[in-house]
């Protein structure tokens, strides 16, 4: 059954388009959900009426330069000898999405939000994702707050939620924020003050937390930057901050509180939960450190500190790549539950999710629950077969926007790469099969393959532990995490393929180089 036409698969405008529809993504809101979100109007006094106004304090939203969907804002400030309240402020979404709505129906139907090179595919319509819903600066918003109660040392004495209406003051981004602690062009004096006590703050409970046993897996974000025409103008590994770490920290913290709260009432929650890694995967993994020559993983009887003390390990950029994606595979894939599992790479239990209704509907979710917790009325039915489907529905969501999102970089990494045929490039081998191995370019964070029966006329084994490629004649290896040179010999954006090789290779009469023929 045709259902949509997009238009000629080369043309680099419609490759978001093409990326969604390949993994299932809704691209259009039906009209009876655009209705409904249209009715809305700005807050009023009977929105407002109840709420506890917070619209003289000092509020404000950290975010991507970028960001339309404000979801979080914070706020600080001293309540006593060394006692700050700190203020996470988040979207009041579950005010507009009721259940039984077309809103809910189809939020619930997608999920949550894909974030694609040209743009953004909503959970929600844009004008509650980018407007209504959105915690923008100057402008009064409804939301949902834990209110924490914390000393100079970081340690939590209480907390309380309450539905509220907030005025944020200020949009920062997280260059500007990180500008401003490092030494850089102060903000204005009150947000400075803000920013440097609540980053004193998430140190401090940083700290805490890996003490704790929870790990730092570093897993560079990579992103693609696009014009209107949807043509490539750069493939970027966005440098991690400090001031992304300050918001992580109080998102931690808040999700963390509601999930106490969650456990203490027994209410209808969605966990956020990560098994502990099967002990077979600890042990490959070991394995391949052991191969690779790198520093072995140690006591996988106590496999949090085994793993902390790995990823504690001084290494140069390019290995230390390596380590991190090494392990990151060890590990299982969080998910959504209607029981509480724990969460082995935060190292703690009653954990979920509460931060981001407005791109994920697990969270709008439990904001339901703590509405009935303030409010005391029940917003509508839950029961815990009606959970655990709603949880793997929520998963399996997650899923398909994450490859969505990985596709689509990959997709604008290889228009770029389109343009360098022929060009010598470096890289570093991260992956092997029997054929050949998966090159990791360093200037185009970008997979392409080399071939070795194109390159070699020698046959190639893998070793037992896959890390390893071995010649039968010439006894030549090719390992995981090797650093080559190679030439970007062909390019096939529609089929998803780059082809690279060790050598320069000559011309193939009658074929275009960037021809349907490929590797997979």
């Amino acid at each position: 059954m045709l259902v949509e036409v997009l238009g000629a698969d080369d043309r680099p405008e419609w490759d978001d388009a093409i990326v969604a529809s390949q993994f299932r993504l809704r691209q259009h809101f039906p009209q009876r959900v655009l209705d409904e979100a249209d009715a809305f109007g700005e807050p009023g006094p009977d929105d407002v009426e109840g709420r506890l106004d917070l619209r003289e304090h000092l509020v404000f939203t950290i975010d991507p330069e970028d960001a339309r969907d404000h979801d979080d804002a914070l706020s600080i400030r001293r309540v006593g000898t060394h006692r700050w309240e700190v203020g996470i402020h988040i979207a009041d979404v579950s005010h507009y999405v009721r259940p039984g709505t077309a809103l809910d129906a189809e939020a619930r139907e997608r999920g949550t939000s894909c974030y694609l090179p040209g743009g953004v595919v909503p959970m929600l319509p844009e004008r509650l994702s980018a407007d209504l819903c959105s915690l923008r600066e100057g402008v009064d918003r409804l939301a949902l707050s834990a209110l924490v109660l914390l000393d100079d040392d970081a340690v939590l004495h209480e907390y309380r939620f309450a539905v509220t209406v907030i005025r944020s003051r200020a949009k920062l981004s997280y260059e500007r924020v990180e500008q401003a602690l490092e030494g850089g062009e102060p903000l204005p004096h009150a947000q400075q003050q803000a920013c440097e006590r609540l980053m004193a703050l998430a140190r401090r409970m940083r700290a805490r937390r890996f003490a704790a046993g929870a790990l730092a897996i570093e897993s560079p974000e990579v992103k693609a930057r696009v014009d209107e025409a949807g043509r490539t103008l750069a493939i970027e590994r966005r440098p991690h901050l400090e001031s992304h770490e300050l918001v992580e920290e109080f998102m931690l913290l808040a999700n963390r509180c509601v999930g106490e709260a969650g456990t203490v009432r027994g209410a209808g929650m969605l966990w956020r939960v990560h098994e502990p890694p099967a002990s077979h995967k600890l042990a490959e993994l070991d394995e391949m450190l052991k191969v690779l020559g790198l520093p072995r993983l140690g006591n996988a009887g106590e496999p949090h500190r085994a793993l902390q003390a790995l990823l504690a390990i001084p290494l140069d950029g390019a290995k230390k790549r390596l380590v991190h994606r090494l392990a990151l595979r060890s590990l299982t894939r969080a998910r959504y539950c209607e029981r509480d599992l724990g969460h082995f790479g935060l190292a703690t239990r009653e954990y979920l999710h509460f931060t981001s209704p407005i791109r994920r509907y697990p969270d709008l979710h439990v904001h339901r629950r703590v509405r009935e917790w303030i409010l005391g009325a029940r917003d509508g039915a839950w029961d815990p077969a009606a959970n655990a489907e709603l949880a793997a529905q929520c998963s399996g969501r997650e899923q398909d926007a994450t490859a969505a999102e990985r596709e689509g970089v990959r997709v604008k990494g290889l228009r770029h790469l389109e343009t360098r045929l022929g060009e010598r490039v470096s890289g570093s081998i991260s992956g092997l099969i029997p054929r050949g191995f998966f090159v990791e370019l360093d200037d185009v964070p970008v997979d392409g393959f080399v071939r070795l029966a194109m390159d070699s006329d020698d046959r190639f084994d893998l070793d037992p532990s896959g890390v390893r490629l071995v010649g039968r004649r010439t006894r030549r290896r090719f390992t995981l995490g090797d650093p080559v040179n190679v030439v970007i010999a062909r390019v096939d954006v529609p089929a998803r393929e780059c082809e690279l090789a060790l050598r320069l290779p000559e011309p193939r009469r009658g074929r275009r180089t960037h021809g349907r023929q490929g590797w997979r």
